[in-house]
């Protein structure tokens, strides 16, 4: 029986376009869910479910296309990231009385979403739904693999995106994310042979992606943690800088937008792309490079010259790596 459920299981990520290589899940029946009993997706959900990444609820409501809140939420609590406190939120559609404010912040802090800007308003447009390409681009960034992307060539990315019916298709902003997700097994093409782009993602197929991507066996946790319960991998000790830019809109390294989080390192010791916590600052994300910053220093991004310039240079600040 067990190994015609693993049979099932692997059958049914083909059909989604989910890497099967690492299709193997919790087999605990722990959820309160009532609608999940036959879906293919059942295994998966459930993994998320006892690591504590969807909640309590009469119905998961599988099939449901997955909102940009419900999506960022999921990936969030998957990592084990215990959001920040905020009393202020960067959305204007999130107020910061939302249940959704600090997991809001904290994605944002540390670059798994940018929002989209409005004249002088960020919003998060939480309640729209997820297409596959914008879902894979949050996956790579939740999983702090942006620096990775960075290196892929745009000359592979044509010629890979061209041996795929609807290659052409994938929005530009989000092509070298996805190659890069193809070459990693992150993502693989449906049984047609096509991507799907644009196809409006589901809650199953959000939860699977989180599941066999972001929640981590127990032979991989970490016992280092954060003062919230955070896991993390290295603690560094540092020398801090503050930087800014009046002359928006500007880029980093990685092309996320510049903002309060966005911090540069040295690569060459901190991995461009790791999620950070920074004592003093917060959340953060290795977005950025700069020639002053060498070694075991970290330059801050903050919202004004003004704060820069307050900040000053600061030694022996904690920094953990949390990826």
């Amino acid at each position: 029986m067990r190994k015609q459920l693993i049979l099932a299981s692997l059958a049914a990520l083909l059909v989604i376009g989910t890497p099967v290589a690492e299709a193997k899940t919790n087999e605990t029946n722990a959820t309160p869910y009532t609608d999940i009993a036959d879906h293919w997706a059942k295994k998966e959900i459930e993994k998320l479910y006892i690591a504590g990444a969807v909640g309590d609820a009469e119905s998961f409501r599988p099939d449901d296309p997955v909102t940009r809140g419900e999506l960022v939420t999921m990936f969030v609590k998957a990592k084990g990231i215990a959001p920040g406190t905020t009393s202020q939120s960067p959305f204007a559609d999130i107020p910061a009385s939302s249940w959704m404010a600090p997991f809001a912040e904290t994605a944002y802090r540390l670059g798994i979403v940018h929002g989209t800007k409005q004249g002088s308003q960020l919003f998060l447009q939480a309640d729209e739904p997820v297409t596959r390409e914008e879902l894979v681009s949050i996956l790579i960034r939740s999983k702090g693999e942006s620096g990775a992307v960075n290196q892929v060539k745009w000359s592979t990315t044509i010629q890979t995106l061209a041996k795929y019916p609807d290659g052409q298709s994938v929005g530009k902003s989000y092509q070298r994310a996805f190659v890069y997700a193809l070459e990693k097994g992150l993502v693989s093409p449906y049984a047609d042979g096509t991507l799907k782009p644009k196809n409006a993602m589901t809650r199953a197929e959000a939860a699977t992606y989180a599941a066999l991507h972001l929640v981590k066996s127990e032979a991989a946790k970490s016992s280092q943690q954060l003062f919230n319960g955070t896991a993390y991998k290295q603690a560094l000790t540092v020398q801090t800088t503050a930087y800014s830019n009046p002359n928006q809109p500007i880029l980093s390294y990685l092309e996320y937008p510049l903002r309060e989080g966005v911090v540069a390192v040295d690569p060459s010791v901190i991995p461009l792309g790791s999620h950070l916590y920074i004592d003093g600052y917060g959340y953060a994300v290795a977005a950025d490079i700069g020639g002053a910053v060498k070694q075991r220093h970290v330059d801050l991004y903050l919202p004004t010259l003004q704060q820069a310039r307050s900040y000053g240079m600061k030694q022996g600040v904690k920094v953990y790596v949390l990826d």
